[in-house]
């Protein structure tokens, strides 16, 4: 890994063509400096099919990111394209962050996902503006998805539940174990008894066998509040609880909160939360909610509410959900 990777890397003679040098041969991931015809700096994942992300790729200020289709040996490529040679240095340093990051992956999926998320959370700095912390609408979202987050640990091994939790990588849905998926989300106990939904594929229930719907009850407290924690708090217990037994899984957990904007450098002592009871939903036929096949083909990011008051026909207990992913993780 020199100061210039790509220095000694001559374009291509051909459009459709990169010129390519394996970063390391002792690491093993497929990860690559390249170049383009058109002479700019990429950095190359190549990984199996089944290893490639399902989420939304990150929009970085700069840089470009890809994926290519499968090609004849069922692989396909993660590329990171520098569109800025201004930010040349920033660059580099990213993809160093992302290659230290994955080299530790138990598998081939998990580097994709790693480097995947260490993207993400380069997009979270290099968007600037306010002063680099989540605003208190964050905070309380990210809240609501380690509290599942924190209930899925009861039920499942620290890796795969962490493993599991696909919020901070753009996926559709929050948390994926198997064909059994769980959508996050956190509401003031105070307001209106409706949650936002920001999708049209948030509540579609197609290619999974059961999606739950998790909603947290969340209020600012006041800062003496006995039962009162911080964002900075219940993410530093489930990073405790998740290193006792497993030391990757811990890692994997702070890369997903950096990609989901939480810096443990940040303060957020100065905004303490209090939790309310939590409801479960069973998302089936007959749910209030909009999918792609409530309407014409062309339609897209739907936003909509909906009302907790029409969801009570499709209220579960705990015990629905622990069932349910006991099964999942097993394959049943």
């Amino acid at each position: 890994m020199s100061d210039d990777p790509w220095k000694d890397l001559t374009p291509p003679s051909s459009a459709d063509a990169l010129n390519a040098r394996r970063v390391d041969a002792e690491m093993p991931w497929g990860f690559f400096w390249a170049r383009g015809i058109d002479r700019r700096c990429l950095l190359l994942l190549r990984h199996a099919e089944e290893a490639s992300p399902k989420a939304r790729l990150p929009r970085l200020k700069g840089i470009e990111t890809t994926l290519t289709d499968a090609d004849g040996d069922r692989n396909q490529t993660l590329i990171l394209r520098l569109m800025d040679t201004a930010q040349r240095d920033i660059f580099h340093r990213l993809c160093l962050d992302i290659m230290m990051s994955a080299a530790g992956a138990a598998s081939e999926t998990e580097a994709v996902a790693v480097a995947l998320a260490r993207t993400w959370r380069w997009h979270h700095l290099l968007r600037g503006g306010g002063d680099g912390r989540l605003s208190p609408e964050e905070q309380k979202g990210l809240i609501g998805e380690l509290l599942v987050l924190d209930q899925l640990l009861r039920s499942l091994s620290a890796h795969d539940a962490v493993s599991s939790w696909r919020g901070p990588l753009g996926a559709p849905k929050d948390f994926e174990v198997g064909r059994v998926s769980v959508e996050a989300k956190a509401r003031r106990g105070a307001a209106t008894p409706y949650i936002a939904i920001s999708s049209e594929h948030q509540l579609d229930i197609t290619g999974v066998d059961t999606l739950f719907l998790h909603v947290a009850e969340l209020d600012q407290a006041q800062s003496d509040t006995p039962s009162g924690f911080t964002l900075s708090e219940i993410a530093r217990r489930l990073h405790s609880a998740i290193g006792i037994t497993d030391q990757l899984a811990a890692d994997l957990f702070e890369t997903l909160l950096s990609a989901a904007g939480f810096d443990w450098e940040d303060d957020y002592s100065d905004v303490k939360w209090i939790q309310g009871p939590d409801r479960l939903y069973r998302v089936g036929d007959g749910f209030p909610c909009i999918t792609p096949a409530s309407f014409p083909g062309g339609v897209l990011n739907v936003r909509y509410s909906v009302s907790l008051f029409e969801c009570e026909p499709f209220r579960v207990s705990a015990e629905i959900l622990t069932t349910a992913l006991a099964g999942a993780s097993h394959g049943d």
